[in-house]
């Protein structure tokens, strides 16, 4: 009877915590969705259209949004940054954030961060709007507590809610298990079961809402073998590129800390009409990564464009990340992988036209092992790339990749971004 019960609560917990995490998230994503449509199709367009009043506008826009952003973070500055860092603490006890304050803030900020053009992404704000979900169902709980006393622990539900804010983003249930078992503190009290329950749950309401469509639709051949030692290499090549991501990502906040106590307002206010440099001229970079994942896909792309691209990427996500702005840095990440995939593939291209490689087949390969070396969770980069095609037979070959790459992180021995 005991047994039961007990599987009744951990069942109930996943439940409520991943159709609110779902729920929440969907919000999310709409608002993302509004805000980069909106300045890829309508804001970026305006600006060459030759008037001289839109750039003006738009720059005084930005220093608007900029002020918004700035005085929204000073209200709540554990918003600040991705997200992902700020989950973990919470589930290990060391902060202790209002959650629905978080939630608004991450709401609001993160896609304003997006509309002005910023290389931030939407994972990691997905990923602490699902721990602070969870949190709150918890506090809930406990203000009810004369009615019913929670019966799991507030890591618990941390966790739960981490993995739902993931699987409801990317609908990817197994990529939301696997990453809270990866990154999350591995306590006694977290059970497998409630995580998976959220990851489904939470998959199912954003699968209702918007329905579930392959990101990349791509295909690594599993019956050419001569594919597997040139996965095997570009498996190290990412295990040292991504550790330098990280480092270099890490240092750069770390030198930009120094002045935002003194200047944070007015360099924040510096960084948003940047971002609208960038838009003008590099519209390709901006964003989560979703105009140079097309840019990408587009047939014989040539090598300056895609060395222009990476690049170009890699910088303004460091400056976009690195600045401490509430947005993402996964999903950059993931572009500046497929950007060095596609690369590596054309090289090999062009070292060896008679064996047939396509650039394409590496580009997920790309995206995976620098998933797996910059945030140290192989298992997640492998699931995480195989929902984004919804086809797991590239799983084999993206295990090799992910398989090398963290093992070459491993003997460099660097810390992760989260």
């Amino acid at each position: 009877m005991k047994q039961k019960k007990y599987i009744i609560h951990r069942i109930s917990a996943g439940l409520a915590t991943g159709i609110f995490s779902g729920l929440i998230i969907c919000l999310y994503r709409f608002f993302m969705s509004f805000c980069d449509t909106t300045l890829n199709h309508k804001i970026i367009p305006s600006l060459h259209s030759g008037s001289f009043f839109y750039p003006v506008a738009w720059g005084t826009g930005l220093l608007l949004l900029s002020r918004f952003v700035y005085w929204s973070i000073c209200l709540e500055p554990k918003a600040e940054g991705g997200g992902v860092s700020h989950s973990i603490e919470e589930a290990r006890g060391i902060t202790d954030a209002r959650w629905w304050s978080v939630l608004l803030v991450k709401l609001t900020s993160a896609p304003l961060c997006i509309f002005a053009g910023f290389s931030l992404g939407k994972t990691g704000s997905a990923v602490e709007i699902g721990t602070m979900s969870g949190k709150g169902i918890f506090r809930s709980l406990q203000f009810f507590r004369r009615h019913y006393q929670p019966r799991l622990s507030l890591p618990e539900y941390c966790c739960t809610g981490a993995g739902a804010g993931l699987s409801a983003l990317f609908c990817a249930p197994v990529s939301g298990l696997m990453f809270t078992l990866e990154k999350f503190p591995r306590l006694r009290a977290i059970s497998v079961l409630t995580i998976a329950v959220g990851s489904v749950s939470a998959f199912l309401v954003s699968h209702i809402i918007f329905g579930t469509a392959p990101i990349l639709d791509t295909i690594i051949p599993l019956q050419q073998y001569y594919y597997y030692p040139a996965l095997a290499l570009l498996g190290i090549l990412l295990g040292v590129a991504g550790k330098y991501y990280a480092f270099s990502l890490k240092r750069y906040a770390k030198l930009l800390s120094k002045y935002n106590k003194r200047i944070h307002g007015m360099l924040w206010s510096i960084l948003f009409l940047l971002a609208g440099v960038v838009c003008y001229f590099f519209p390709a970079i901006t964003g989560p990564g979703n105009n140079m994942l097309a840019v990408l896909k587009t047939p014989a792309t040539a090598y300056t464009t895609l060395l222009l691209l990476l690049f170009g990427k890699y910088l303004f996500s460091m400056v976009s990340s690195g600045s401490g702005l509430p947005g993402g840095t996964i999903f950059p990440l993931l572009t500046v992988g497929a950007c060095i995939g596609q690369l590596y593939g054309l090289a090999l291209c062009s070292l060896f036209p008679g064996t047939g490689f396509s650039p394409a087949c590496f580009l997920l390969g790309g995206m995976s092992g620098f998933f797996t070396s910059a945030l140290g969770a192989p298992v997640t980069g492998v699931f995480l790339m195989c929902e984004f095609t919804c086809c797991y037979g590239n799983l084999l070959p993206l295990f090799i990749i992910s398989l090398f790459s963290h093992l070459t992180a491993q003997l460099i021995n660097h810390k992760t971004l989260a």
